[in-house]
């Protein structure tokens, strides 16, 4: 049987592509879902407003400005700083803002702290996170999660 290099690079590129979906899919995992109103943390515009947020063994201070157009229509940007705690070690913690409508459904996530496998800071200590996110259309609220990796031995 002859081989044709046309058919070997057409399954080689569908395969790559099913690929590339499915890690995007995974990247959207929770869109759509709704958090309860206790985890929810009203979202104003203007500058420096402070919060504090806790959930498990993750806690948050933080503040932020939210400045551009209506956040109902989009357009409007948001400087975010603060720390996060995360109680324990871990391997390795990422942690997400989750940007809310006013019913609590969640529109986008968007990762603020990452800090990478054994970097060095796996204790409980402050991580420091600064970011410029764009705010999506409708936002009413926002919320943090997290996910992490138990710290696995004590090397």
């Amino acid at each position: 049987m002859k081989k044709y290099p046309t058919i070997s690079f057409f399954k080689t590129s569908l395969l790559y592509m099913l690929v590339l979906t499915f890690l995007g899919a995974l990247g959207c995992a929770g869109v759509g879902s709704n958090i309860p109103p206790e985890r929810r943390e009203p979202l104003v515009e203007g500058e420096n407003n402070p919060g504090n947020f806790s959930y498990g063994p993750l806690t948050v201070d933080y503040s932020y400005t939210v400045t551009g157009s209506n956040m109902v229509v989009g357009g409007s940007n948001m400087i975010l700083a603060g720390k996060a705690s995360y109680q324990g070690g871990a391997d390795s913690l990422d942690v997400r803002i989750l940007f809310l409508d006013a019913t609590g459904v969640i529109l986008q996530q968007k990762i603020i702290y990452s800090s990478g496998y054994r970097s060095g800071n796996t204790k409980g200590s402050n991580r420091v996170f600064q970011k410029t996110l764009d705010v999506p259309p409708g936002s009413a609220a926002i919320t943090f999660t997290y996910s992490a990796t138990d710290r696995s031995s004590q090397r």
